[in-house]
């Protein structure tokens, strides 16, 4: 499937009257004819771009030819009576009638999915405090939250650039729990595919080693210093090694999962692959550059056919892609810009980007595709993302994309994405926190475009920190 082929299908979905049933949080909404109907409001959220809801709701409903602007009034209340469960009925669509009809990237015939948390800030609002909370000590109450935070998580095709599943949860709301619900959605998708899940240290749990066995998924997860410390004891000087886990009464009692508590019931015993290596990368602060070089220990259940450089460079290069997703999440599409304190309008706003995600990935791949790299050249280039948002926020495309006839003016924004691009500098790490600042910044972003980072006071200055 080419790209103006996807857009369309999208497009099909996003104006299908059936999704009127999986939208519905009162009986009778969404079903009478209203300037705000369902298919306009999806759209609109997905299209959103500006900082003020006014401006949005001028640029949209301008582009459609129509100036009898909705109120601000009306269109808050049309996101907060709308049940965010249509957004999973739309990436649940998205994937079968459109990701699997994609020309997908894979390694050795595996698909490579990456896991990964962050967290959205939140308007200050007491319903939010509630809500979703946010970070708070034991003396602090949840009404003098002074800046509350939704969890969010994410399965990322790392390789093809797609999301395929995404949750906003409370703000303490563990890992773990968050993958089990993704997984959950995606049991019946992944079906018969080979699949290898990457994700950081935060997630490497037996529960999780045990399901991904149970369901033919393979795994590389980064390991903690301390977890099974006393299997790998054994084994000082090896790279690549097997331990074997035995499950007692009182661990299995502590499994959460019934399903997998049964499965550790019935067979105790578990073997998972240990490996250790490196990587090196460069770290850039300011003018200086030093090279950096990491050891690393990997839990995983692929068997000889991955070896250690195969395992590392797998984990340290296409896991990074789902921090870059985020990063484009975040600065690009600005997805923490909400025009509401209703926590069911900041799921919906929050969705709306991720579709709008989808969109821009698929045109980033097609530009990508038609870029003719020159091998005497230094670095390999890209699209650039950003320009490519600024074609799709253009009214020409949101009207066509409307109106489910966007295939010409989706082949030339690829042709423009593919003349805009900028080079790959492998290797190349910016530090980020713990970072030394002599005074904390003036501005919210930088002379880039990037957000400053949060600062925390240190002994003679400030550091840099991510919460």
């Amino acid at each position: 499937m080419l790209a103006q082929q996807a857009i369309s299908v999208l497009s099909g979905i996003i104006n299908d009257e059936s999704l009127i049933n999986d939208a519905q949080i009162l009986p009778a909404s969404f079903t009478r004819k209203r300037k705000i109907t369902l298919d306009n409001l999806l759209s609109y959220l997905i299209f959103r771009n500006h900082n003020v809801l006014s401006e949005d709701l001028v640029s949209y409903f301008g582009t459609m030819g129509d100036f009898d602007i909705p109120t601000r009034q009306a269109v808050i209340k049309r996101m907060s009576i709308l049940n965010y469960d249509v957004w999973y009925s739309i990436m649940d669509r998205f994937r079968n009638e459109i990701y699997n009809e994609l020309p997908l990237v894979n390694i050795k015939d595996y698909v490579i999915v990456a896991v990964d948390g962050s967290f959205l800030d939140l308007p200050s609002h007491i319903a939010l405090n509630h809500c979703f909370g946010g970070h708070r000590t034991s003396k602090i109450k949840i009404e003098d939250i002074k800046k509350p935070q939704a969890k969010v998580s994410m399965i990322y095709d790392v390789l093809n650039r797609v999301i395929l599943d995404f949750s906003v949860s409370h703000y303490r709301t563990s890992e773990i729990p968050l993958l089990f619900e993704h997984l959950k959605r995606l049991k019946e998708f992944f079906g018969n595919r080979k699949i290898i899940l990457l994700a950081d240290r935060y997630y490497g749990s037996a529960e999780l080693f045990r399901y991904c066995e149970m369901h033919h998924i393979k795994y590389i997860i980064r390991a903690k210093k301390n977890f099974f410390k006393h299997y790998i004891e054994e084994f000082k000087e090896e790279k690549d090694f097997y331990i074997s886990i035995k499950f007692d009464k009182a661990w299995i009692k502590r499994i959460r999962n019934d399903e997998i508590r049964k499965s550790m019931v019935d067979n105790p015993k578990m073997d998972i692959r240990v490996i250790r290596g490196t990587y090196t990368y460069i770290e850039k602060n300011k003018k200086k550059e030093r090279e950096v070089t990491v050891e690393t220990q990997y839990f995983t259940n692929l068997n000889d056919e991955f070896d250690i450089s195969n395992i590392v460079d797998l984990y340290h290069h296409e896991r990074w892609n789902v921090e870059t997703a985020y990063d484009v999440l975040k600065n690009n599409l600005d997805i923490e810009q909400y025009n509401t304190h209703n926590p069911i309008g900041i799921i919906n706003e929050t969705m709306g980007k991720v579709i709008f995600y989808n969109i821009e990935q698929i045109i980033f791949i097609e530009s990508k595709k038609r870029i003719k790299q020159n091998n005497e050249c230094r670095y390999k280039y890209i699209p650039n993302n950003k320009h490519i948002i600024n074609l799709l926020h253009h009214n020409n495309f949101v009207v066509n994309f409307k109106k489910g006839s966007a295939d010409v003016i989706v082949n030339k924004i690829v042709v423009a994405g593919s003349k805009e691009k900028i080079p790959i500098r492998k290797g190349r790490h910016y530090k980020r926190w713990n970072k030394f600042l002599k005074s904390i910044p003036r501005t919210r972003h930088r002379i880039d475009g990037r957000r400053n980072p949060l600062v925390a006071k240190g002994k003679t200055g400030f550091v840099t920190t991510n919460h």
